[in-house]
């Protein structure tokens, strides 16, 4: 049985393209993370209907990617936190939280701390503080704490690797980290070992650089995680 889940990103823009979806696609996923960032705004509660009940058989994060962490949407904190609350009456397994961009979202959604994937992303470099960002955001003690870098060389995904193992063997397996573009691949798939629980792979189209196509990644953790 494989320790690493796979997460695979949709990002509709339209309710036609989530009626399309062919879910023989995604049987070899754990975890459907919806991109509501990609959908219309006056269209998004419409589409939490049909992907609610299309996916039923998956665990759904929902993540509101912003753009000031690579995503597709500016969106005031009073309006995120609106978003993500009217959300929560079809009970996702999880919930994308950005705690340095939107740092009062936590507070008020505490009462699904158990939910919350509190995260962190940096399109431009791995900075030098991750460590102590990550036992930051330990601290709120929510479901699991995720952080995406962009490594400039190879000894950032060591680093990166060596910080998630250290952590890990700390606080448990609740991290889940990733370095970027197709120098961090190493670090989607190596959780086995680091102790990451997560590991995020794409269906038609990747929703940040270095995501390995499912099949593959199946087929990979299939490989490093045999324990037969």
């Amino acid at each position: 049985m494989r320790k690493t889940k796979i997460a695979v990103p949709i990002m509709p823009i339209s309710i036609a393209e989530i009626e399309n979806f062919d879910l023989k696609s995604f049987q070899k996923a754990d975890i459907i993370e919806w991109r509501i960032d990609f959908m219309p705004q006056n269209l998004i509660f419409e589409a939490a209907a049909l992907i609610f009940k299309k996916f039923d058989m998956f665990q759904i994060l929902l993540t509101i990617r912003t753009a000031k962490e690579g995503g597709a949407l500016e969106i005031s904190n009073q309006h995120y936190v609106h978003i993500l609350k009217e959300l929560l009456k079809y009970n996702p397994d999880f919930i994308d939280v950005e705690y340095f961009s939107y740092p009062k979202a936590l507070a008020e959604l505490s009462e699904v701390k158990d939910k919350i994937v509190l995260s962190y992303h940096n399109f431009s470099e791995m900075p030098t503080d991750l460590t102590q960002r990550l036992l930051r955001m330990n601290k709120e003690k929510t479901a699991f704490v995720k952080v995406a870098v962009m490594p400039q060389r190879e000894c950032d995904v060591i680093d990166l690797l060596q910080i998630t193992r250290d952590l890990t063997l700390e606080y448990g397996r609740k991290f889940i980290t990733i370095a970027m573009s197709d120098l961090g691949k190493l670090t989607r798939v190596s959780g086995y070992i680091t102790g990451s629980c997560w590991t995020f792979a794409s269906v038609l189209e990747a929703s940040a650089p270095g995501q390995i196509e499912l099949d593959d990644m199946s087929r990979l953790l299939d490989l490093f995680e045999n324990e037969a």
